[in-house]
């Protein structure tokens, strides 16, 4: 394949040379993918060493907040379920499995009873075992999730190389996901099969797979909304008939006690999360609440009263474009990517390792702005590539940034994604517009 350069907008092309000299060609770009994927491998390689060391690794207890998955696990096989959610229970079975945790810290589960399940055979293994193989679990839905939705425009070929080494070694995937010991993998795959199905016209599927985002509530603040408002029935009655069988599970899982202790556990956690200052380490986390909190330290309360004033003016103006979306369309596709990439933003509780979702975000991007338009196509492409560029640095550095200056630009850079492809989705509706008027 010829060493392309990736568009870009001649005027700002030319400032950039005058001062830094050329801009970098895909063969530069692609070379700086390998490295970034290279050291993640290495990376979450020692992780798993580490773990068997019973060492932190990279502010990382041993095994990540695993424990947390394995200790719920632990008790469905050897207790009465309904202790699922002990935490005293759960402080001592996480100590066990990893000695070498600060003896003040547990990891608390607070999922739904369903998900428990998930983590009950690889609770009958060593935890060094059942860590491995959960972060591989997690490489092949995060891989699959990707399969759904990866862009098939024959212009995307030459840059889709660059793009999947860019996704395999996104650090929320890398380091806060698989080596961190989280689930996101599991929502990234709800929610891409959601999406593959949905594009397909399959809603009532598409509402099933979205379901399973229900392991996580917070994942779904303004992506409910919008099957609501933009008069999705169809799959509302698919996601309200997956919930149904999630209840039914997490009753037999637990019991009847043990669901009302989630509902406990739920309200514990969100009085913990609204507390300000908050308890919560907010350098891991992205929301609008977090971000302000951290800025402003709790100062007056005004971050509360800022955050509340941006959230529902993104809601109201998500809300005015959800009632006018039509289904089935290029313009509702890139909608849905922005009601995605705002979703990361405009919440209560959106650690890091969930921003793993942008990527079904960008994909969707991808699929449109590599459309064979070539009216638009140059404009669009170059401002995506400057978005997914600072997309894929900033999050290898929004923590340390945010823990040392107090400011988390992550947040910034999602909600700018969002705003892009918002952006894309009202082109794209006019052309749409412009189509259907009647040539004289």
């Amino acid at each position: 394949m010829p060493d392309v350069p990736f568009p870009r907008s001649s005027s700002l092309a030319d400032a950039a040379r005058s001062v830094f000299g050329p801009l970098p060609g895909v063969r530069e770009i692609r070379l700086a993918c390998w490295t970034a994927l290279l050291a993640s491998v290495v990376l979450v390689a020692l992780s798993v060493v580490y773990a068997a060391l019973h060492q932190r690794f990279l502010g990382h207890p041993p095994g990540g907040d695993f424990v947390a998955f394995y200790g719920a696990g632990k008790i469905l096989n050897e207790y009465p379920p309904a202790r699922v959610y002990d935490e005293f229970l759960q402080f001592r079975l996480q100590h066990s499995a990893s000695p070498e945790m600060p003896g003040e810290r547990s990891e608390v589960y607070i999922n739904p009873p369903f998900l428990g399940w998930l983590f009950r055979p690889l609770a009958r293994l060593p935890f060094l075992w059942a860590y491995g193989l959960w972060m591989a679990f997690s490489a092949v839905l995060y891989l699959g999730g990707m399969a759904l939705l990866w862009p098939q425009q024959k212009s995307f070929a030459g840059v889709s190389r660059i793009a999947f080494l860019s996704c395999c070694s996104f650090f929320p995937f890398t380091i806060e996901c698989m080596a961190g010991g989280q689930i996101s993998a599991v929502g990234f795959f709800a929610l891409a099969l959601c999406t593959r199905w949905r594009r397909a016209g399959y809603p009532l599927a598409a509402g099933a797979a979205l379901a399973l985002c229900l392991y996580k509530p917070t994942l779904l603040v303004l992506v409910g909304p919008m099957l609501l408002i933009g008069r999705r029935f169809r799959m509302l009655a698919g996601f309200a008939a997956s919930a149904c069988v999630l209840g039914a599970l997490s009753l037999a899982a637990v019991g009847y006690d043990g669901c009302i202790a989630w509902l406990h556990a739920l309200r514990l956690e969100a009085e913990l999360t609204a507390r300000n200052p908050s308890p919560l380490p907010l350098f891991k986390f992205v929301d609008i609440h977090s971000f302000f909190r951290l800025l402003l330290r709790g100062h007056w309360r005004a971050d509360e009263g800022i955050a509340l004033v941006l959230t529902v003016a993104a809601f109201v103006y998500l809300a005015l474009r959800w009632a006018r979306s039509r289904p089935g369309t290029q313009a509702d596709g890139l909608l849905w990517a922005a009601t995605i990439a705002w979703t990361l933003v405009f919440n209560l509780y959106i650690p890091i390792y969930d921003t793993i979702l942008i990527v079904i975000s960008a994909l969707l991007m991808a699929d449109a702005v590599y459309a064979p338009l070539p009216d638009r196509a140059e404009p669009d492409r170059t401002a995506f590539f400057r978005w997914m560029l600072a997309l894929f640095v900033t999050a290898g550095v929004s923590e340390a940034l945010a823990l040392l200056a107090g400011f988390q630009p992550l947040t910034l850079v999602l909600a700018g994604v969002g705003a892009l492809a918002l952006r894309l989705s009202r082109n794209a509706d006019r052309l749409r517009s412009q189509a259907a008027l009647p040539h004289l």
